[in-house]
C-alpha cells in the first residue's frame, strides 16, 4: 500500500511515475543478475507471500532458469538452496501469521453470533483439530497454491494457542515449502525432458 501511496503521489505532483515505476523494474531486473540479491528478494517475496499477498510462490522459482548454477553449484544443489529459501521465507511469514491468529481469534470467535457464521467455524475448527499439524503440512505443500488463506485459517482456528505450537507450526511450514519446490522442480524436469 505504501508503494501504491509513494507511486500516485510522485504521478500527481511530478508527473513522473513512469520513471519510478521504470526504475523499480530496473532494479529488480538488476537483482536478477546477481545470484546473492536474487536470493534475498526471493526470501523477501516468500515472506510476504505467507503474510499478504495472494500469489503463489512458485513464480520465485522461475528465477532458477537463470540460475540454474547458484554460486557454481550442480544444477540439483542450486535448486536445492532456492527450496530452503523458499521453506525458510514460508516459516517467518507463517511465524508472523500465527502471532496474529493468536492475537486476533477472539476478535473473530465473537462473530459467531451470526448462525452461518458459527457453524463454518465449527466445521472448520473440527478439520483443523483432526488433521493438525500433518493437514497443515499437506495443504501449505500443494504448489500453485496461495498461502495466505490456509494460514489464516490455521492460525485463527488455533484456541488459543491450544492446537499448535508456534515452532512446529513454523517447522511445519518450512518442510512444506521446500517440499512444494521440489515438487515444483521435479514436475518442470519432468516436462522439459518429455516436451525438448
Amino acid at each position: 500500500m505504501s508503494f501504491t501511496v509513494i507511486y500516485i503521489y510522485l504521478v500527481y505532483f511530478t508527473g513522473s511515475g513512469d520513471i519510478v515505476l521504470e526504475g523499480l523494474m530496473g532494479w529488480l531486473v538488476n537483482g536478477m543478475s546477481n545470484p546473492l540479491t536474487f536470493l534475498l528478494i526471493f526470501f523477501v517475496y516468500c515472506v510476504l507471500a505467507a503474510i499478504i499477498l495472494p500469489i503463489p510462490v512458485e513464480i520465485g522459482l522461475a528465477g532458477y532458469a537463470k540460475f540454474s548454477s547458484l554460486f557454481g553449484f550442480s544444477p540439483f544443489w542450486s535448486f536445492t538452496i532456492l527450496a530452503v529459501v523458499m521453506g525458510l521465507g514460508k516459516a517467518v511469514g507463517s511465524s508472523c501469521v500465527f502471532m496474529i491468529g493468536v492475537r486476533i481469534e477472539d476478535n473473530v470467535r465473537q462473530w459467531t453470533r451470526w448462525g452461518w457464521f458459527q457453524k463454518l467455524l465449527k466445521r472448520s475448527t473440527v478439520l483443523v483439530e483432526r488433521f493438525g499439524y500433518i493437514g497443515l503440512f499437506v495443504i501449505m505443500s500443494i504448489p500453485i497454491m496461495t498461502d495466505t488463506v490456509p494460514l489464516y485459517i490455521f492460525s485463527l482456528l488455533n484456541k488459543e494457542g491450544k492446537i499448535f505450537e508456534m515452532k512446529w507450526f513454523v517447522l511445519a511450514n518450512f518442510f512444506a515449502g521446500a517440499t512444494r519446490a521440489f515438487i515444483v522442480g521435479i514436475a518442470t524436469v519432468s516436462v522439459l525432458y518429455t516436451f525438448w
